[in-house]
């Protein structure tokens, strides 16, 4: 007598039950690993606070294993009723049951090891990171084995719980009885309807429930990574919803993106050539006196002594694909996918790129990695650069460092060697990559770089400022040098080792200075800067004059108070302003804010002032900068009015 696949007979129902129980003791083991591979970053976390963490974390578990397994579920439904499509349907469902709990599998698992760098849990961004990131592999799974023995661990599991699931069954075998089906039927209905929260009368559960009962920080322990990444695909279409909570001259008096730049000055415009130097993971603290994550940087340490570096600098968002729109598009990553791969990238950008166009100045992109690596040739000929190096153009791929391109040090020299061939005033933009995990040196370098006080972190650090020594060492060779302004920002935040606590604050914090070789005497600027200001502060240091629209304000523009100065981000489910003495979180998909802290006095950020009358004004004022900015930004983008 033949077998085929029964999705469930007399006592399936009970074996569903059961393999519904297993998968979410997988998920919560899947949680486990998360919170072990992140045990710094979540340190302090009371008893209490951890059994909420796994009560709101299951309930996000259960809801992610239906919606996962939800095509196997309607394949259970129809295969009670079609008896002529059982087998082919039970085998079906079979193997997608496998295929779907895999994928689930690895996105959780992918993000233990990538939250340290992104600082959030799965989005649709992932999408575009995982395909930039496949030549470095290789390098990545022998970094993360421990991870990669959790797969097999799980895949090991799913096969059992799959087995369970689908048993062999007679050919046969008679038709199950009306009635079982029907109760078939409304099993499953139900389960289908639990995540829409239906049942309980309630709203859908989100990846943002947990903040019911867990503050922020705590949130992407509770959370499910196929939840995140499932709500970020789903509600890309509505993430800028149009919020109106201002009239038209409120909000123009609140937050104005058009700024006419000059318009005082009497001085003529300057044509110095403009270098911006984007450097990749750098935490402000690698180059801080005094600060115990101080790496070796001594060719970094002389220049900031002359230059303007602004010691209180933040970036605008965690991935490096938002830090260069900030940088040179003066937006703040206030989207989960980069802006240029969003339904919004036809919005004309007033970029700095752009506006130097207008003055005549030829533009160019230097990056060591693969051609549109990251999407950044794409945003970088909407912000109005004409001409990219990479990899290919460097042709020498015995510099390659295995992982993402062309070492920093060759590379640069390849830089600045090409920039020697071009006419003046140039804008240039330099993107390194060494100083990116795995944090590669040269071969030739590595007793050069290996002091063992440091962590592989500032090694590469070190490197990169050997590199930039040796970049200027050829630059100063150059006629265009004293007529230069050399930009150096960080494109987001690195943590500098793997117990480096982080918070809201810390977690954005970041080096920017303006070098002008003219000038013999630097200068230390407190006032509270991001990099979204990197590009109104340069055209101003330049004296131009003119339209410029962007979120950012110069700092030379004394119009402005440093009490008036604040930094925008995103972490996750919130927008997040810094003041000059306050950090505040705003969820708008609750209407609500989740935290409110004086950083200034509470470094670690323990102590939520959220409702305290003594800074119910202070809160008041930064909600509503909040907002004001969320409702500039998404009709700005929605009307495509940047110009």
């Amino acid at each position: 007598m033949g077998h085929k696949f029964s999705l469930l007979t007399r006592s399936q129902f009970y074996k569903l039950v059961t393999g519904i129980v297993l998968l979410l003791l997988l998920h919560t083991s899947l949680r486990i690993t998360f919170w072990v591979y992140n045990a710094p970053q979540f340190a302090g976390i009371s008893s209490r606070e951890a059994w909420l963490i796994f009560i709101r974390g299951i309930q996000q578990d259960v809801v992610c294993i239906i919606l996962l397994n939800s095509p196997i579920l309607l394949l259970l439904a129809a295969a009670t009723w079609v008896r002529s499509w059982r087998n082919t349907l039970s085998r079906l469902a079979h193997w997608l049951f496998l295929l779907l709990n895999t994928i689930g599998l690895a996105l959780n698992l992918i993000d233990a090891g990538y939250f340290r760098f992104s600082r959030h849990r799965s989005n649709i961004d992932l999408l575009y990171v995982f395909g930039d990131s496949v030549s470095s592999f290789g390098s990545v799974l022998s970094g993360y084995w421990p991870l990669i023995l959790c797969f097999i661990g799980g895949i090991i599991v799913l096969v059992a719980i799959k087995r369970l699931l689908f048993v062999p069954y007679p050919v046969r075998s008679s038709r199950p009885h009306p009635a079982k089906r029907l109760f078939i039927q409304v099993f499953i209905g139900l389960l289908l309807l639990l995540p829409t929260g239906f049942l309980s009368a309630g709203r859908p559960v989100m990846p943002a429930t947990p903040l019911l009962s867990l503050s922020p920080a705590q949130l992407p322990l509770a959370q499910n990574s196929i939840l995140t990444f499932f709500y970020s695909l789903v509600r890309r279409p509505e993430e800028l919803r149009t919020k109106q909570y201002f009239t038209g001259p409120e909000l123009d008096r609140l937050v104005r993106t058009k700024h006419q730049l000059g318009k005082d000055s009497t001085r003529a415009f300057t044509r110095k050539n403009v270098v911006i130097c984007i450097l990749e993971s750098f935490s402000r603290c690698y180059v801080m006196p005094g600060d115990r994550y101080k790496a070796h940087t001594p060719f970094f340490d002389t220049l900031i002594r002359k230059s303007l570096f602004f010691s209180h600098a933040y970036a605008n968002g965690y991935m490096s694909n938002q830090g260069i729109v900030s940088i040179l598009g003066g937006l703040p990553a206030f989207l989960d996918e980069p802006f240029y791969y969003s339904e919004y990238a036809n919005t004309p950008l007033r970029s700095i790129g752009n506006i130097l166009k207008e003055q005549g100045y030829e533009t160019s992109f230097f990056m060591g990695a693969g051609k549109d690596h990251f999407g950044f040739g794409k945003f970088t000929h909407m912000a109005g650069i004409d001409h990219a190096y990479w990899q290919d153009n460097f042709n020498d791929n015995s510099l390659f460092d295995g992982n993402w391109g062309i070492f920093d040090e060759p590379f640069l020299q390849y830089g600045a060697k090409t920039l020697a061939g071009q006419q003046q005033p140039f804008l240039a933009v330099f993107f390194n990559i060494s100083s990116h995990y795995p944090y590669t040196i040269p071969t030739a370098y590595r007793t050069r770089f290996a002091d063992p006080a440091m962590t592989p972190q500032q090694r590469s650090i070190s490197y990169v400022d050997y590199s930039f020594q040796r970049f200027f060492e050829e630059c100063r060779k150059a006629p265009w040098y004293k007529n230069t302004l050399f930009v150096f920002s960080a494109d987001h935040w690195m943590f500098p080792d793997d117990k480096f606590a982080y918070n809201y604050v810390n977690s954005s914090t970041i080096p920017i200075f303006i070098y002008d070789p003219s000038r013999d005497t630097g200068i230390v600027d407190t006032t509270l800067m991001s990099q979204v200001d990197i590009t109104p502060t340069v055209l101003d240091m330049l004296h131009y004059k003119g339209a410029y629209t962007g979120f950012g304000r110069s700092l030379l523009d004394t119009s402005i108070a440093p009490s008036q100065r604040y930094v925008l981000s995103k972490v996750i489910d919130n927008y997040q302003i810094i003041d000059p003495g306050f950090v505040l979180g705003y969820s708008p998909s609750r209407e609500k804010s989740s935290y409110f802290f004086r950083y200034t006095t509470d470094s670690l950020l323990r102590n939520n002032l959220l409702g305290k009358d003594a800074y119910k004004e202070v809160q008041t004022r930064l909600e509503t900068m909040i907002k004001a900015n969320f409702q500039a930004y998404s009709q700005a983008l929605r009307k495509r009015s940047l110009e």
